[in-house]
């Protein structure tokens, strides 16, 4: 298993777990080597200094692909992209204003700086004073980046060229999300910021222009039991079919409520269900069955069918909000990461066990899974290396005869 990480202090981090390591195992070959380190710690003479013990857990390796430590350039947002060389890369949004485009090996590609983010903000909207600038989406793919500010600015650029597409959206949005197959298409959501859905290919150039006209538009529930306005916060969104246009949404709310849109039904959404003790912060769905996964701001991760909005699994043991969820490409397993600086694999299953952790010293803003990167079983590694083997003597071999000819001939 292989992630990439992007963290507070501006790093990107490569993680690779051996899946064929379990944590139990992991877990007690570092109490192992504890108990060892602190025997010898006490076996030792006056004057003499105890090594420092080894806890880091068995079969994870982390190395950093880019950054250093500095927190003005923490990452907000992080996608993976088609570079124009066909190459890998990481599309980064950071807390400085930069959007950096960089390769898998850590080579810079692109940077794009958004001047405005070096300007001191303080205005009051909806009773909340917003201080500061923040990426609240980003997507990119091999020709242009798409991405949204907590300002509701929109900018959707070509990596070629300067010239870009613009538009304004109301303040103090909370979440940008992109269609999975048309990554023009992008769905806008925050605190009395309602659902929209717009097409960036019909935004304007540059200059000012008529608004377009939105995909789809959502409207507010109807009001409560008191006959009162329900207020809205939209704390995360996710498009389920693969329609753009008409899509179906899941959106998670700060009021605790997970809804779900049509766009060929209604404006309101056709299912509603409050599913939490707490505000739901990151939202993620399955691309194999019909499920989404859900954190709130608690650290408790919960598995929801989204056809009956039954909850049916909560994944244990996590410490502090959780700021990202990826899934594997077969859907079978998930990876979770926050403010406790780990990254935790879970199972989907009925179990949900907890299957690996790394540590990762910083404390994680977004985690993406690699699905490139096959795992293989044990049997496969031990045949890969008798086949190594066998090569290697035969090389070996086919040597030393050419060696004895020439021996000969002399």
């Amino acid at each position: 298993m292989r992630f990439y990480t992007g963290d507070e202090s501006g790093l990107i981090k490569c993680i690779d777990i051996d899946a064929n390591v379990s944590l139990l195992e992991a877990q007690a070959q570092a109490a192992k080597r504890t108990k060892a380190a602190a025997k010898a710690k006490a076996n030792l003479k006056a004057g003499e200094q105890a090594a420092a013990a080894d806890t880091s857990l068995a079969g994870v390796e982390i190395r950093t692909i880019d950054g250093r430590v500095n927190r003005s350039n923490g990452i907000q947002q992080m996608c993976t992209t088609k570079w124009a060389t066909n190459d890998r890369a990481f599309a980064v949004a950071r807390k400085n204003g930069n959007i950096d485009v960089v390769g898998f090996e850590g080579e810079q590609l692109f940077t794009y700086t958004d001047e405005k983010f070096a300007e001191r903000v303080s205005i009051k909207y909806n009773g909340r004073t917003i201080s500061e600038r923040s990426y609240v989406g980003l997507s990119a793919s091999d020709s242009h980046f798409l991405s949204c500010t907590n300002m509701g600015e929109v900018r959707y650029q070509s990596f070629a060229t300067s010239e870009a597409k613009l538009m304004k959206l109301p303040l103090d949005a909370c979440r940008m999300r992109t269609h999975n197959e048309r990554s023009s298409v992008f769905a806008v959501g925050g605190r009395e910021h309602e659902l929209s859905v717009w097409d960036a290919e019909t935004l304007q150039e540059s200059g000012a222009g008529a608004k377009p006209t939105p995909i789809f538009r959502a409207k507010n529930v109807a009001n409560d039991f008191l006959n009162l306005r329900v207020p809205v916060w939209i704390t995360d969104i996710q498009f389920t079919s693969e329609d753009a246009t008409n899509p179906t949404l899941a959106v998670s709310t700060g009021h605790k409520q997970i809804r779900l849109y049509d766009a060929r039904a209604q404006q309101r959404p056709v299912n509603d269900w409050e599913v939490s003790k707490h505000p739901i912060y990151h939202l993620q769905a399955s691309h194999v069955r019909p499920e989404l996964y859900f954190a709130d701001n608690m650290g408790n991760v919960q598995q929801m069918d989204m056809r009956t909005g039954h909850v049916f699994g909560a994944f244990k043991g996590i410490a502090g909000a959780v700021k990202s969820i990826s899934l594997s490409e077969d859907g079978a397993k998930i990876a979770v990461a926050g403010l406790d600086r780990y990254v935790r694999v879970f199972e989907t299953g009925s179990m949900r066990r907890p299957l690996h952790r790394a540590y990762v010293k910083q404390r994680v803003s977004h985690v993406v899974w690699d699905w490139e990167h096959k795992d293989f079983s044990t049997q496969e590694i031990e045949e890969q290396e008798a086949e190594d083997i066998w090569e290697t003597m035969d090389k070996a071999a086919l040597k030393k005869k050419s060696n004895k000819r020439k021996a000969v001939a002399i």
